[in-house]
């Protein structure tokens, strides 16, 4: 399974983008991939406490509320992608706020292909909703949930690593959570990355609530790495540095391993 996209340049190894979200979208990576916010966007000091400081973007749910990248980026192209992020939204029973994105993947030029990752579809619990798709049947995947809860209105730490295996591995608050198969979902092209809604020719399914600390990356994170930055620790501090050619198989060999669960 393999979704096509436009390569990626990383000025800090596998580090791609990197938003603290303290009063802008603006990208610390070094990488330039700046991003700009949409609709009832503002910024407040209610933060999770294991940053310690600083601001979170708080999103008002209405439609035209989202912030996309500039640059597109296609992050899930790579053969090999993770995002982290902090969330604090309300999902579950009683909330009104069923199939809200934190993240998303799609095309300006047709509505079909999607890979996002938000609150569950029917508000039935506070789980993470993974959704992907390229057409109908067996190039649909999902709606598939967590076992965890990741949206009861309190920070939360939620990261994903996915790529071309089709298999995508979550984690909350550090601790993995479940392994997802879409690896028969067939390729496709996205040109919109976003956070707090669905951006294809029109937005959607916009999030209620406030995401902090966003990274993209464009490979697996070790354990220590997750931790850390479910502990609060800044991308930066985690960047993963160029690994040496001499470093390429083994480490190719350990993360087939790792995948294979």
């Amino acid at each position: 399974m393999l979704l096509s996209g436009a390569a990626l340049a990383t000025a800090n190894g596998a580090l791609i983008a990197y938003y603290p979200l303290d009063g802008d979208f603006n990208d610390v990576s070094g990488n330039g991939n700046d991003g700009t916010m949409f609709g009832g966007v503002t910024y407040s000091g209610d933060t999770p406490g294991a940053i310690g400081g600083g601001q979170a973007a708080a999103f008002d749910g209405a439609a035209g509320t989202y912030g996309a990248v500039n640059t597109g980026l296609a992050l899930t192209g790579n053969t090999n992608f993770s995002v982290s992020m902090w969330v604090k939204g309300n999902g579950g029973a009683g909330s009104g706020r069923a199939d809200d994105r934190v993240f998303s993947e799609g095309s300006t030029t047709n509505n079909t292909p999607l890979f996002n990752v938000g609150t569950h579809n029917t508000g039935a619990n506070g789980s993470v909703d993974i959704y992907i798709r390229q057409g109908g049947g067996a190039a649909t995947f999902g709606h598939a949930y967590s076992t965890g809860t990741a949206f009861d209105d309190t920070w939360t730490h939620i990261l994903f690593s996915g790529g071309t295996d089709g298999l995508l591995d979550l984690y909350i608050d550090g601790t993995f959570d479940s392994q997802f198969d879409y690896s028969s979902v067939p390729s496709f092209a996205t040109d919109t990355t976003t956070i707090g809604g669905i951006l294809r020719a029109t937005d959607c399914c916009n999030f209620q609530g406030s995401i902090d600390d966003v990274s993209f990356w464009d490979q697996d994170l070790s354990a220590s790495q997750i931790s850390a930055l479910a502990g609060g620790a800044s991308a930066t501090s985690v960047a993963i540095p160029e690994p040496s050619s001499a470093l390429l198989t083994l480490g190719g060999l350990l993360l087939a391993i790792r995948r294979r669960r």
